[in-house]
């Protein structure tokens, strides 16, 4: 079924997705296309993006995106295989140069990274869910969270840029691998600020400034997540678990753990028998739901 003109002016018109590994160093390109596309690459590589003869690294996580009859070309990494997501589309949104999508419309931000905290690549991976199942509606579907992903991109751009302009500096990261290396031992805040060389007030500034949080709630923080991956593993009691992240004794990891999480040690372990909590939680990144190197055609004429 095809979209109204009506549905068309205030949705993206899909015209086709795709989620293909290409062949260490094949070449695509260069070619112009009539629509826009939009392109996902999960991981950094020696991938290359030219545009108007000018070669962007793609070494990065980061989305691509051209606009109609903008010469482009592809080398992708001569010593892997690269996995990459796309999208091709219309919107008269953009051919109208609405100002919401401003940042898609200059040529110099064809390369957009993908902050740490982007809903964009759940959004992209979702689309190509759809796309593949076709249940009922799904066009429509594809279009309205297209016209989200492509908001959100706009959005989150300059903050993208922010955090990769500006890492952790490395004696806040050396500090906090420092923590997670020495989780079970009675750690103070004077000793991992020891690791980066700063004042212990320097320190706890500067970490504040680039976590978000101090020193003492991240040490808090990183192992209450360590213990939770023990009570998952089921093989340890509260106790012993207490012991092994670094808490004194049962009675002030359990108090702690009730104060920042709302429920005791006990209740979380109990959880975790559920198998269906067992088997969600287990799995991290789980498998495509459908095949790679599968391209749809989503609808066949051009608007």
């Amino acid at each position: 079924m095809k979209m109204t003109d009506t549905a068309a002016q205030q949705w993206p018109f899909v015209h086709s997705v795709g989620d293909v590994w290409a062949q260490a160093g094949s070449v695509l390109g260069p070619r112009t296309i009539t629509d826009y596309e939009l392109v996902y690459f999960p991981e950094g590589t020696a991938t290359t993006y030219e545009l108007q003869g000018k070669a962007l690294p793609l070494d990065y996580p980061c989305f691509v995106f051209t606009r109609p009859e903008e010469e482009h070309r592809y080398e992708f990494d001569r010593d892997r295989n690269v996995r990459h997501l796309f999208l091709h589309f219309d919107y008269v949104a953009l051919r109208q140069a609405d100002p919401r999508f401003a940042t898609l419309l200059e040529p110099a931000m064809s390369i957009l990274p993908v902050s740490v905290n982007s809903l964009l690549p759940s959004l992209m991976k979702q689309m190509l869910r759809i796309a593949n199942f076709q249940l009922a509606h799904w066009k429509r579907r594809l279009s309205v969270l297209l016209a989200a992903a492509l908001e959100e991109l706009c959005a989150s751009a300059d903050n993208a840029l922010e955090e990769l302009a500006h890492p952790l500096p490395i004696p806040i990261a050396r500090a906090i691998a420092f923590m997670e290396q020495h989780l079970e031992q009675p750690l103070t805040i004077e000793a991992i600020a020891r690791q980066s060389g700063w004042s212990h007030e320097h320190f706890t500034r500067m970490f504040v400034s680039s976590v978000g949080m101090s020193p003492k709630r991240a040490l808090l923080e990183r192992r209450l997540l360590r213990a939770e991956q023990l009570m998952m593993n089921g093989q340890w009691t509260v106790k012993q678990i207490a012991y092994r992240v670094g808490f004194g004794d049962e009675h002030h990891f359990s108090k702690m753990y009730k104060h920042i999480r709302g429920n005791t040690p006990t209740e979380y372990k109990d959880r975790c028998e559920n198998s269906l909590f067992r088997h969600t939680t287990a799995v991290l990144d789980p498998e495509n739901p459908y095949p790679a190197n599968h391209h749809i055609l989503v609808n066949d004429d051009i608007k």
